[in-house]
Parts: C-alpha cells; sequence; structure tokens
C-alpha cells in the first residue's frame, strides 16, 4: 500500500501553552501517521512572496461546470460548513484548520476522529481542510489528486501539493484574509513539530489561536462513540520477548544518553512495548494510549474499559513491589502527570518525539526537562527479533497462498464470463485469507480498482463507483492481512485479456524499477534510506517521461500499523515496501508490490564492514502476459526466475499440504522459467 516517509526535524523552539500564535507555516499531514506522516515543511527562513497569483480557482475543479453530471461518490458539505461557519464566528475566528490526524497522529483514525472526512467529504488518508468565513480548500498529495476531486463538492478549492503553482496553507490564508485575522485550531490534533512552525514565524499579520474546542465536534451531532472493546495480550510465541525485557532495553538506551523519561505517544509503540493489542482502529491492532518510562515506574495512560483482569495480570498491575510492573492510570490523567514531573527530582530530562506528540501533550512537559528527539521504542520496534522475523515471513506464505488461490479463482470466473465486480472480488479475496491460521483482519481497505479506476491511486471501491471486472484492461489489487504473527501489504496487476503494448511496456518497466530496488547492495550503518534508492525504482520510467506519485517504500510493523516509521538508515530485521507503479488518469493503473527485509549480503570484497540487501519476503507470481522479457536484463531475469523458483518451493509446498489443487497449478502456469 502506498506510503510516503518520515521528515524529522532537527531541534525545536519550546513554546508556550497559551492559545495565541503567529503563524507562517503549516506541517501538511500527507499521509500516513508515523508509522506513516508524511511531513511536508514550509520553513519560515523563506519569506512569503505574498504578491504571487495563486493559480488554484474553482475552474480547475472536475465536473463542477453548470450542467456537468456529477460523480456518484460526490458529497455534499454545503450544510455541514455553514454550520462550522457559524461556530467559528461564535467564538472570534477568521478561519479554521482542520487535519487528518487523531490526538496521536495516526494516518489512519477510528470513526470518532474523522473530522477532516465529516466536513469536506474527502475519505483519503492524507489532507489538511481550511475554512474561511467565505471560502473553503483542502490541501492533499498526488496519491489522492483524483479521488478528492471526484468527493469534494464544487465549493471547495482542491489544493494539489506540490504542483506549480499550489500555494502552502499558511501562504493562501495570507492572501485571502485580513490582516489581524484569527485561525482557530485545536492543539491536541496537531504535533509539537507543527506548532514549531507557527512559533518561528516570519509573518504576524495572522494569529493562529490554540482552541481547545474542537469546533468540528460541536456541530457534528451523530458523530460515532469511541470503541469501547478491551486491549488483548499478545502471547510470547508472537512477541518473543516479554514487556519486562523490552522496558529494561528502553531503560538502557535511556540511561546511555542521559535520559531519565520517556513519553510514548504513538500507539503502535505502547501496543509493542507492552506486549498488547487492541481494536480501536479500524484494520490496526491497537488502542487509545500513551505509556510513561521512567528509572524506576512505568504508567499505562488508557480508558478504563480497556483493561481487563487479564491485561491487569500480564502487567503486574496490582503488585509495584518491584519495578516489574505497570501503573495504569485513566487515560486524561497524563497531562497532569506530565505537569507534576517538574517537581520530581529524579526527572531531569525527559524524551518526547516531536512529530508524533500532540502540541498539548508536549506543552505539558516542564519546558526546563524537555528533550526533542526520536522515540527510543520507535527504534527499537523498526528492528524486529528472531521471532517476529520467522513470523512476518510465515505470515506472508500463508497470506501468498489464500491470494494466490484466489488469483487462480478469479481467472477461471473472469475468463468464463462470470460476473464479478470490484466489490464482490475484495469481499470474495478475504474469505479466502480467513481461512488461514491466526487470521485477525485486513491490514487496509482492500484496493480493488478496475480499468480507470485503477488510475486513482488510493482507490477503494464504493457501490456507487463500483465497476465490473472483465478483460477489457487491467484490475489493481493492493491488499493486506493482519495475522497475529505479522502484518502483509501485496499489491498485483492483472489483465484477463489482451493487453495493449503501452500496458505491456508500463508494466515491465514497474517490475524492472521493482527488481532493481530490491537488489541494492549496501554497506551497514550507511545511512542508506529510502529516500537514497528511490530513484532505482523510477529510472526506467524515467526513460521514458513517466512517473508516479507516490513514494516507493514504508516500513511494515508486526501484527501493528502496515505503515510503520523506519529508521534513518537500515539494520537486519526491518521490514519495508517495494512499490512502484504507473497511473493513466481515467485509463487504467499499474503497481506492483513486495514486502522485502533486510538481510546480510554476499560480496566478494569488504571495504568496511557487512553488506546489505533486501530479501522478498512476498511471494505472489507476477503476471507473464504482461512482462517484455526482451526488456529485461541479464540479472533482472536471473532475480525473476530465483524468485519464480522460490514461489513453487515455498508457496506451492503450502497449497499443496492445504489441498488447493487449483491454485497450485494456477501458480505453476506463472512461474514458468524466462530465457534469460
Amino acid at each position: 500500500m502506498v506510503q510516503q516517509q518520515i521528515v524529522r526535524p532537527s531541534a525545536v523552539m519550546k513554546m508556550s501553552p497559551t492559545v495565541v500564535l503567529n503563524a507562517v507555516a503549516l506541517v501538511l499531514f500527507l499521509g500516513h501517521g508515523s508509522g506513516g506522516t508524511v511531513v511536508r515543511r514550509e520553513y519560515p527562513d523563506v519569506p512569503l512572496d505574498l504578491s504571487m497569483t495563486l493559480d488554484v480557482t474553482l475552474d480547475d475543479r472536475y465536473n463542477c461546470g453548470e450542467g456537468d453530471p456529477q460523480p456518484p461518490n460526490r458529497v455534499d458539505t454545503a450544510e455541514r460548513v455553514a454550520r462550522l461557519r457559524q461556530e467559528i464566528a461564535n467564538y472570534g475566528l477568521d478561519a479554521y484548520i482542520i487535519p487528518t490526524s487523531d490526538a496521536h497522529q495516526n494516518e489512519f483514525v477510528a470513526p470518532a476522529d474523522q473530522r477532516r472526512n465529516y466536513i469536506s467529504g474527502f475519505s483519503g488518508s492524507s489532507g489538511v481542510a481550511v475554512v474561511t468565513m467565505s471560502q473553503q480548500a483542502l490541501w492533499t498529495d498526488g496519491r489522492y489528486f483524483l479521488q478528492a476531486d471526484e468527493q469534494l463538492d464544487c465549493h471547495w478549492l482542491l489544493m494539489k501539493s506540490g504542483l506549480p503553482g499550489v500555494p502552502s496553507l499558511m501562504t493562501w490564508l495570507q492572501q485571502v484574509l485580513p490582516t489581524g485575522s484569527r485561525v482557530g485550531a485545536d492543539p491536541t490534533l496537531f504535533s509539537a513539530q507543527t506548532w514549531e512552525s507557527y512559533a518561528l514565524s516570519q509573518a504576524p499579520s495572522i494569529e493562529v489561536v490554540a482552541e481547545e474546542t474542537n469546533l468540528v465536534d460541536v456541530i457534528w451531532t451523530d458523530r460515532p462513540p469511541y470503541s469501547t472493546e478491551p486491549a488483548f495480550v499478545l502471547g510470547m510465541e508472537f512477541a518473543g520477548k516479554s514487556w519486562e525485557d523490552k522496558v529494561m532495553e528502553v531503560r538502557g538506551v535511556l540511561s546511555r544518553t542521559n535520559v531519565d523519561a520517556l513519553v510514548v505517544t504513538t500507539l503502535d509503540e505502547v501496543a509493542w512495548l507492552l506486549n498488547l493489542r487492541g481494536h480501536d482502529i479500524p484494520y490496526n491492532p491497537v488502542f487509545r494510549s500513551y505509556v510513561l518510562v521512567t528509572n524506576n515506574s512505568v504508567t499505562l495512560y488508557t480508558p478504563a474499559d480497556k483493561v481487563t483482569p487479564e491485561v491487569e495480570s500480564h502487567l503486574h498491575a496490582g503488585d509495584c513491589a518491584t519495578v516489574n510492573c505497570v501503573t495504569i492510570r485513566d487515560y486524561d490523567a497524563i497531562l497532569d502527570d506530565l505537569s507534576d514531573l517538574e517537581y520530581d527530582p529524579l526527572v531531569s530530562r525527559i524524551l518526547v518525539s516531536l512529530s508524533t506528540a500532540s502540541y498539548s501533550i508536549y506543552s505539558a512537559i516542564p519546558s526546563s526537562k524537555s528533550v526533542s528527539g526520536v522515540s527510543t521504542v520507535m527504534l527499537l520496534k523498526a528492528k524486529k527479533n528472531e521471532v517476529e522475523i520467522r513470523g512476518m515471513k510465515n505470515a506472508h506464505v500463508k497470506d501468498a497462498v489464500a491470494l494466490c488461490d484466489f488469483l487462480a479463482f478469479m481467472e477461471r470466473e473472469v475468463t468464463a464470463g462470470n460476473p464479478w465486480d470490484e466489490l464482490s472480488a475484495s469481499d470474495k479475496l478475504q474469505q479466502f485469507r480467513a481461512e488461514q491460521e491466526h487470521y485477525f483482519g485486513l491490514s487496509f481497505t482492500t484496493i480493488s480498482a478496475f480499468g480507470p479506476n485503477g488510475a486513482v491511486i488510493h482507490y477503494f471501491p464504493e457501490p456507487e463507483t463500483n465497476l465490473a471486472i472483465d478483460a477489457s484492461s487491467t484490475y489493481v489489487l493492493d491488499s493486506g492481512v493482519q495475522y497475529k504473527d505479522g502484518t502483509t501489504d501485496v499489491t498485483r496487476t492483472l489483465h484477463y485479456g489482451e493487453p495493449t503494448a503501452f500496458q505491456v511496456d508500463a508494466y515491465t518497466r514497474v517490475l524492472k524499477g521493482q527488481l532493481d530496488f530490491a537488489a541494492v547492495v549496501f554497506p551497514v550503518a550507511s545511512f542508506i534510506s529510502y529516500w537514497n534508492i528511490d530513484i532505482l525504482a523510477r529510472r526506467n520510467l524515467y526513460e521514458v517521461g513517466l512517473d508516479y506519485r507516490h513514494g516507493t517504500s514504508h516500513g511494515v510493523g508486526m501484527f501493528l500499523f502496515v505503515h510503520e516509521a523506519t529508521t534513518t538508515f537500515y539494520e537486519v530485521g526491518e521490514f519495508m515496501s517495494d512499490e512502484p507503479g504507473y497511473y493513466e488518469d481515467g485509463e487504467f493503473g499499474i503497481r506492483l508490490e513486495n514486502v522485502v527485509t533486510v538481510v546480510e549480503a554476499e560480496t566478494p570484497h569488504v571495504f568496511s564492514g557487512k553488506s546489505l540487501t533486501f530479501e522478498a519476503v512476498t511471494l505472489v507470481p507476477y503476471e507473464p502476459k504482461l512482462i517484455n522479457t526482451t526488456m529485461l536484463t541479464r540479472d533482472q531475469c536471473a532475480q525473476m526466475n530465483a524468485y519464480n523458483i522460490k514461489i513453487r518451493d515455498v508457496v506451492g509446498r503450502e497449497m499443496v499440504a492445504q489441498g488447493r489443487q487449483d491454485g497450485y497449478e494456477w501458480l505453476l502456469t506463472k512461474t514458468q522459467p524466462l530465457d534469460c
């Protein structure tokens, strides 16, 4: 599933928790929360050119002319926006900012936190909306340009971030609001990093007000409640390491860096650290919570309905005679407890991540004790232990069995002329996957996209947009599962008829890019990361003037977030995606995605330590009819043949063991040796 990466600032100015700040720039959440939040920064040392011409108008919108037919998934939000404007006026404001994120800066949020979706009608995981008294605009990144244009009603300006002529949010506000205007925002929904950009403002003509009453909540009369399902314990057969050992490891890192306390705000970090999982966010097995780790205590902050006797026993919550226990406190008590650390003589340095902690959390930490940096838990979690590595690989084998069996079924059905569409195919695939051991649920909404819908990068089928699947175009299937022993994410592009020459060329170039990305070899601790090798995935497309508007890689969690934050440089045991693509607007889409893991590489020479490379964990065949083998290099051809042999040996053996003969025979036809 496509995702981009985190950009972390090196330092931050500590800000007063009072309400008014000047603003020049705003961090846009263009993706998947930490585990995936994309942070694009407008640096204040670049002065705003307020005389520039803003090129974005309502005339740029799709099907927004008089008499134009409306897309079936377009949402009329006029009445909601009108009520929000009334509240903006009631609170003495001139505009209001509505981000995608929740209090934990998650990419995917619970229904109760889908405020930006409610006010705009846009359902993508990336974007920020702004409503003034006379205008409204939404910023999003390239994965969602087509989707947002269809879903937003014609009163919304669509700001396609990164394109020429598209202003930043604050540049636009400086243009459309008079001097002295007050712009409101909920400080619990923005990271401290975002508020830093306010504090470093160079243009004082707009005041950005931290308004603790969320104005969308005021008008959202049928807002869904938060989940009341409890958390549950993840056994050692899956976690591989006790929570006590993890806490000890965290304390060791803190001690070496002269830090006395760590504030853990990201939900996947809490879940990993304490070997707990939950049901609070769709597709993400986490629960609303924070953790505070000091040298002599661990405190979990979570709603009371999350705690069961099993959870209390697991955490030794009633037995704190030693440090190997967890004190459980109410979810909202964390702000007061952080403030009280001002008077704790044993705590002088408190580490907090500015890209994931909300401004409210950050402001509660005594300024004299606050230390900004990357979360210790994030760094430890990214590198899987031996049990987690085995579990992840096992999960991908099970998932490949289910997916291959389903793809064989679909090919037979469509070839026979039986009716299937995007929604029914998605539902059927879930049935195949639910048959596998330790199945928990999907890891994200399945992207089942045929023909022109495949060009919408993060398209999710709905009854209004559902297309029949036939032999006339490509079918993009981007899907994944949460198994208790691992998280999967795989994309394959199919064609049940005769592809065009251009589709074959584009598919082959995407495949070549995926192979080149996975084959790279680099030294240990060389600070080689996604950003350094992204060009390898795009090079073959660049050669003919093609590209794609999304990242090529994201981290993958172990029964956690399918989009996981990654470290500065790769280490053995990390898992991430390799997913180039190409999208022809209004026609078709192509994407190929494998999950890969970092492993040691054998090289004839050793310059300075060991070398690393990637090993494919996803084991699902490609579509031979879409590959122009004459375009492959000898190394790429050999790479493909080795991959196909592994699929036959590993997945084929498991398919036979499960009695899935039809799927096994399909697998054999798709993995015939290529002529190198």
